[in-house]
């Protein structure tokens, strides 16, 4: 299949998104904050349709593999829906891969939103069909939580409307390495992308600018997940690395997460910039996997997506 960059329909207000569950049954374990989260996509100007088995539960999971991809394959096929986004995370992502409808997919093209480990299925989806998918917010952790600040929600519709402003990503960076570099974005939670490493849905890392965050992990353990790219190859294939908040990550033996990706990566050239908001963040930035990003440390607006992420109307 070509993976030629494959661009969706924008998203305006009034639309139909549809929400779905490909992991842990988080809506089940607490239907008010889910709740709250499709009232929140409501208060934005959208209209929520919940996947039949979004709000299920089967073990740690929210339904079964056939379940979990029906739900997630009807959303795609449906016209009147005109975006998909997760309803939260979990660990079991990875089970959807195999059964995924990537033709459907490809000949249906719509914004995929989702964050942590579904990060691993839209880039995936990505390296597949060429589809430019979204790290975003989802709706459990970020649409529902009432104190998250505002700029969360406006960047997300104004990425999903295809807005020319939400292009510059504005954040305060640290530039332990500066630099420029450009290439296709691939962004994720590092332990859940880390699953497709060796697999058929491994994205092409070369020239990519690679942006990694997680959370609720030490050091030491993102340590072994961080040196397995660097032995799989990857950090000899991209263009630049961006490292998240990595919010909840403890320091082990008083050695910070960032500090161990840059010991790690001493025998790089390329640029690096640690601190983007984005992932597990109350504060975030929705970024588009797939789009060319252009990072410069010594421009006005370091950060800035250069090629559409949806299309034209």
């Amino acid at each position: 299949m070509s993976t030629a960059p494959r661009l969706a329909a924008p998203v305006s207000r009034g639309d139909r998104i549809g929400i779905v569950t490909l992991s842990a049954p988080e809506p089940a374990t607490l239907p008010d904050v889910f709740a709250r989260g499709v009232q929140a996509l409501t208060a934005l100007g959208f209209e929520p349709v919940v996947g039949a088995h979004a709000t299920g539960r089967s073990g740690y999971r929210a339904g079964t593999t056939d379940e979990l991809l029906d739900d997630f394959h009807q959303m795609i096929a449906e016209p009147s829906i005109a975006a998909v986004v997760c309803a939260g995370g979990g660990r079991s992502s990875n089970r959807l891969l195999s059964g995924l409808d990537l033709p459907l997919i490809a000949m249906n093209p719509k914004l995929i939103v989702g964050v942590s480990d579904p990060s691993l299925l839209l880039t995936a989806i990505t390296a597949r069909t060429g589809l430019v998918t979204l790290h975003g917010p989802s709706v459990m952790w970020d649409l529902a939580d009432a104190d998250a600040p505002p700029e969360t929600a406006e960047h997300f519709t104004a990425v999903l409307s295809g807005q020319s402003g939400a292009a510059r990503i504005d954040a305060p960076l640290t530039w332990t390495r500066p630099g420029s570099a450009e290439g296709p974005l691939i962004a994720g939670c590092l332990s859940s992308l880390r699953c497709l490493i060796g697999t058929p849905w491994e994205p092409r890392w070369d020239g990519a600018i690679l942006a990694v965050e997680d959370a609720f992990k030490p050091t030491d353990l993102l340590d072994q997940t961080f040196t397995h790219f660097r032995d799989a190859g990857v950090l000899d294939k991209i263009a630049g690395l961006i490292v998240g908040e990595n919010a909840g990550c403890e320091p082990t033996a008083d050695i910070t997460v960032g500090e161990m990706i840059e010991d790690l990566c001493l025998d790089y050239g390329w640029p690096l910039a640690q601190g983007l908001p984005y992932g597990h963040t109350p504060r975030k930035f929705t970024l588009p996997i797939g789009a060319t990003l252009r990072i410069d440390s010594s421009a006005e607006h370091p950060l800035t997506f250069v090629s559409p992420w949806v299309a034209a109307v």
